[in-house]
């Protein structure tokens, strides 16, 4: 059988600029469609709980109360944030800058009484967190707590509400906080626990 003569061998040729194209789309979306989570602002061991309820991770305002009573705020909707620290700034005739209205709405939360607050936030970052908090106040004599709880539901209607406190804290810390919202017409709350399995037992 003759061969036919001139004829060469063509190698394969597989075309790698769509695949290429395709990865840098897909590191784009993740990059922009992930949610980071946020800093704790308070080393929580969650108890343990079998609950099947999903808490939602907007329009939610956080009330954390670590092992020592200390407790920490954090609003999930950064447009909501501003005119929060503004009404409450006004409330205590306080005047803010708009440095510490910026500084406020990038925090992840925050634990301290008003007047340490404001200096607070015109820190660098790395001085923000060697930072010893104090939590917000929720005494008798002086309930700052109050008036945040009170002042967020002013700003951003439809709120809910979560406390997240440590296995170790104890209940009178978490009843001066459920004191505080109930005596705030404010309800209906979800407390945050980690979800155990059935076969994990107690």
């Amino acid at each position: 059988m003759a061969r036919n003569r001139g004829q060469t061998k063509k190698t394969p040729h597989l075309d790698m600029n769509p695949m290429v194209d395709m990865a840098f789309l897909l590191v784009t979306f993740f990059l922009l469609a992930t949610t980071f989570k946020l800093p704790e602002q308070a080393k929580i061991e969650l108890p343990y709980s079998f609950s099947e309820v999903d808490i939602p991770e907007t329009n939610l305002l956080t009330i954390t109360v670590d092992r020592d009573g200390l407790i920490y705020l954090s609003l999930s909707n950064h447009e909501s944030r501003g005119p929060w620290f503004n009404r409450m700034a006004s409330l205590y005739n306080l005047e803010i800058s708009s440095a510490e209205e910026e500084s406020f709405i990038q925090l992840p939360g925050f634990g301290m009484p008003l007047e340490e607050l404001k200096p607070y936030l015109l820190l660098e970052r790395p001085e923000q967190l060697m930072q010893v908090r104090a939590g917000i106040p929720a005494d008798t004599a002086n309930n700052e707590l109050a008036d945040w709880l009170v002042t967020a539901r002013s700003v951003q209607p439809g709120l809910r509400f979560a406390i997240k406190a440590d296995q170790l804290t104890p209940y009178r810390h978490l009843d001066r906080v459920i004191k505080t919202m109930t005596a705030n017409r404010i309800l209906r709350f979800n407390l945050v626990t980690e979800k155990r399995r059935e076969d994990e037992g107690i």
